[in-house]
């Protein structure tokens, strides 16, 4: 049986039958079938499979790859049914899978109190989260006053305002024989998957390209209380075009910690203009990094609140009701690696056991080795970048909009993994990790590379304020940059091992009384996490214009820091990665 709803003026359609296993995501110009088990796109539901936009498809499957120590052991699991890995099923750990109550939870604002409000009364009693209105630790949806609408005194679901919501609980417990790695066994891992997106009040708006998966990951402690060494990584097989996908390219772009598929051109089912679907790491997983989040005070390698010192903090952005979470003397990791792998590849291809899956996900070959961007035989570094040193585990890290860096050259069938670590799993502790899936369509197949960057900005701006100022357009995020005024770039590359480049722009510098043209001074310093002045790149006085610095960091050790334009009134930093 189906229903329709008229959601905020567009068309969701929905299974009503309960328990459901299988739910499509239909809003704006998303279309996406979802299953309970975690897989996205690749679930069949009334004869169509794969995520669209606009009518065509941009995926084939999507999901995750995780990846730790037992003790000594190594082990990884995933859910990438491309790759024919699902070593996940329904429901918490030790359950009965198929219990109708491990189904997909949809709710919404616009239903409040309604049926799918109702029903959430199964999820909250299997884990999922709510918004105690009346204080009492009890999930109770009544209307208390009446008025047929909620108040802030009333429960509610853990809906983000004004999105589609989605919940179900999946876990590692797939025997060992039909497990895609045999020999691992499952760890007593449970994940929470919260699905929204939000109603755009245009079809060219971030918000209407844009869905979100929430991942709540819980250690049970059932196999060990710690499970170290942990890393996430955002997958998707990008099929640009239900025909067209051997055409397409792959990129990552470590400013906006995202990994991304786009076109080579013109493609057979998407025309002069195919999409590029970005994976970013919105929210990443939480660590504690002594001398880098925290000062270590009594020198046992573990942060103790009172005893330490904090240098930094985590946080889990819940939305305005459910508020935020902070962690101080942690931080939330960005995006720390990314690889392709292509279908059926001999050497880059599906990883056959979790020594090869550990490996992509740390950005290294499949049999453990560092990638090479000076000789990789499937892309080429341009623009007269050294390299040598551009940072291997982060495949083609450069521009193809404007050809500088590390670029992909070889057009396949591709599959992303966006990676994040490493972080720990401790029983008691869950781990959220937020991903955004942004599809941008621009002109052409470059511009949506272009387009989709500034979608992820917005994105970026909608999450910091804890997903409540919902950005109208694009261009109030983005306006076009005045090349009169002062600009600080990102370095490229970043990370990097040792050399890196930073670009910056000084405005024209006006004639004064028609005689001479007046000079400002101008530094460009680099600080450690601490703020202590580590090197002096540029400190004269400038007429303007604009500048590239080369910098030698080989005498500095790995980690965080930040470098500063001022000139005049201006000042402006931005956050670098030395790893080596």
């Amino acid at each position: 049986m189906l229903k329709y709803f008229y959601f905020l003026g567009f068309i969701i359609l929905t299974h009503t039958t309960f328990p459901q296993e299988a739910f499509r995501v239909h809003i704006n110009r998303i279309n996406l079938p979802i299953d309970n088990q975690g897989i996205l796109a690749n679930v069949n539901i009334n004869g169509q499979e794969g995520g669209y936009l606009d009518d065509k498809q941009f995926l084939f499957s999507g999901g995750f790859f995780l990846s730790g120590k037992n003790a000594d052991s190594i082990w990884a699991n995933a859910m990438a049914s491309a790759s024919r890995i699902e070593d996940y099923q329904p429901g918490n750990v030790d359950s009965i899978p198929y219990d109708p109550k491990y189904c997909i939870y949809d709710v919404e604002d616009f239903y409040a109190f309604g049926y799918e409000w109702q029903k959430y009364r199964y999820a909250v009693n299997i884990g999922a989260a709510f918004y105690d209105g009346d204080g009492d630790g009890i999930y109770n949806p009544v209307d208390l006053n009446g008025n047929n609408q909620w108040d802030p005194n009333e429960d509610r679901p853990d809906i983000l305002p004004g999105s589609l919501t989605t919940w179900c609980v999946y876990n590692d417990g797939v025997p060992d024989s039909i497990r895609a790695f045999e020999e691992v066994s499952p760890l007593g891992i449970e994940i929470h998957q919260t699905l929204f997106a939000y109603s755009g009040e245009n079809n060219f708006d971030a918000r209407a390209s844009t869905f979100f998966v929430r991942y709540k990951i819980i250690n049970t402690g059932k196999v060990n209380n710690l499970l170290d060494s942990v890393y996430f990584g955002g997958w998707a097989d990008t099929d640009l075009g239900a025909m067209g996908y051997y055409d397409d390219l792959a990129g990552c772009d470590t400013i906006h910690n995202s990994g991304y598929v786009y076109n080579d051109g013109e493609d057979p089912d998407w025309g002069i203009n195919p999409p590029a679907h970005f994976i970013k790491i919105l929210q990443g997983p939480f660590a504690y990094v002594a001398g880098e989040t925290f000062i270590d005070n009594n020198s046992n390698g573990t942060y103790e609140e009172g005893i330490d010192t904090p240098l930094d903090s985590a946080y889990n952005f819940k939305g305005e009701y459910l508020g935020i979470d902070t962690l101080s003397g942690a931080r939330n990791l960005g995006m720390t690696s990314f690889v392709h792998y292509m279908s059926s590849h001999p050497t880059q291809g599906d990883p056959d056991n979790s020594y090869q899956a550990r490996n992509y996900l740390k950005g290294l070959t499949y049999n453990g080795e560092n990638y090479d961007p000076c000789t990789w035989w499937a892309g080429e570094v341009l623009g007269g970048i050294d390299c040598s040193q551009v940072n291997p585990i982060f495949m083609y890290s450069g521009d193809p909009v404007t050809q500088y860096g590390w670029i992909n050259l070889l057009p396949t069938d591709q599959r992303q993994l966006p990676s994040s670590g490493p972080f720990r799993l401790e029983v008691g502790k869950p781990v959220n990790i937020i991903v955004a899936h942004i599809v941008g369509r621009g002109t052409d197949n470059l511009n949506s590379i272009t387009v989709s960057r500034n979608y992820s900005e917005a994105i970026q701006s909608f999450y910091e304020s804890n997903f409540t100022s919902i950005p109208v357009s694009v261009e109030e995020q983005n306006p076009d940059l005045d090349v009169n005024k002062f600009e600080l770039y990102q370095n490229y590359p970043n990370p990097f091992n040792s050399g890196t480049t930073i670009k910056f722009t000084v405005p024209t510098v006006l004639p004064v009384n028609n005689y001479h043209r007046s000079s400002i001074p101008v530094t460009l310093k680099i600080y450690d996490i601490l703020g202590t002045e580590q090197l002096v790149l540029f400190n004269e006085r400038s007429y303007g214009g604009e500048y590239e610095i080369k910098v030698d960091a080989s005498a500095l050790p790995s980690g965080v820091y930040f470098y500063q334009l001022k000139a005049a009134e201006f000042a402006q930093s931005k956050k670098m990665i030395l790893l080596r």
